[in-house]
């Protein structure tokens, strides 16, 4: 398979270097340093799942998509991995691509958050746009360097609009060919509902309060608050008729101080990452996806809301000369 990666942060150059150990044609997408580490340094992954590396020559990196190799001109799947909050440019940018989405590649969203795959539905069409839910934790401590920090269910692919979920099976096969474990499904909604809450009461505390999940899962105080998110989520769900495998806020919580929590305990969370490197967060998508949901429905989200309202005060101080410190 030619598969192109639009985004090559810590996601997008975890699951390339996934791709590459399958087999797969890999080409990035990057920013202009990530893009120039790649094609001279090759791409490095350590950490859980065990040591990866692809040199230069094995690989393809670009800024844009005009950029890339003539053999990626119709590739067979395209993964963006972009931040939420630029998901709208990123959908533009591969709209104007025409050849490289062609007639037939498949285009797979892989951002936290809920709504990303709608910009790419509008753009490219519904048909060939599908989702997948990713709880495998990845950080990048160097442009051209990822590493695993943390997998707790395989990664899960499928469509939000109808498209039968075995045409991503053979993505699905080249990750686990590279070793991550990967799957089809038809309950993607389902799926990326459970990812939002668990994102939802563990990314934006553990990035205020400066500690990754299993500092949270063993702290009362802490468990108070997410207890207190998880249910304004459920009130929220309910109101919009949405419906995840949990009946209620409580059922959730005993599954992920039980189950999700314990292999994620180490993990930091990508909002705490992106303070500290100053970058923007993803808070709109995760806590503040469940404020706008509820407020459409007329639900109150009084927790949700004041941790974004934190996490964005600890935005504005990260990205001041010397604030990230």
């Amino acid at each position: 398979m030619r598969i192109v990666v639009f985004g090559a942060g810590a996601v997008g150059l975890g699951l390339g270097s996934f791709l590459l150990a399958g087999g797969a044609e890999v080409a990035f997408v990057a920013r202009a340093d990530t893009a120039a580490a790649l094609r001279r340094d090759g791409l490095a992954r350590d950490g859980r799942f065990g040591a990866f590396r692809a040199g230069p020559r094995e690989l393809a990196a670009a800024e844009t998509p005009a950029e890339l190799p003539a053999a990626f001109a119709a590739p067979d799947a395209v993964l963006v991995c972009v931040k939420s909050f630029d998901a709208e440019p990123a959908a533009a940018a591969l709209a104007a691509a025409k050849d490289l989405v062609g007639e037939r590649a498949l285009v797979v969203v892989c951002q936290n958050g809920w709504g990303g795959a709608e910009p790419f539905a509008r753009a490219l069409g519904a048909e060939r746009v599908y989702g997948a839910r990713v709880i495998t934790g990845f950080a990048r401590p160097a442009p051209a360097r990822v590493e695993v920090t943390a997998h707790a269910e395989p990664v899960a692919i499928g469509s939000l609009f109808g498209a039968p979920p075995g045409a991503a099976e053979p993505l699905c096969a080249v990750l686990r060919r590279g070793g991550l474990p990967a799957e089809t499904t038809d309950r993607l909604e389902e799926l990326l509902l459970a990812k939002l809450l668990y994102n939802g009461c563990l990314n934006a505390l553990g990035a205020v309060c400066g500690v990754p999940y299993g500092v949270l899962g063993a702290s009362p105080p802490a468990r108070a608050v997410m207890r207190d998110v998880a249910r304004e989520a459920f009130r929220a769900f309910d109101a919009a008729g949405l419906r995840t495998r949990w009946p209620d806020a409580d059922a959730f919580l005993r599954c992920l101080y039980e189950e999700l929590l314990p292999p994620t305990a180490a993990h930091e969370p990508s909002t705490l990452q992106d303070l500290r490197a100053g970058r923007r967060t993803e808070i709109d998508a995760l806590n503040g996806a469940v404020v706008r949901l509820a407020a459409a429905h007329g639900v109150e989200t009084p927790v949700n809301r004041a941790l974004c309202e934190i996490v964005r005060i600890l935005e504005a101080k990260a990205a001041r000369p010397g604030g990230a410190g």
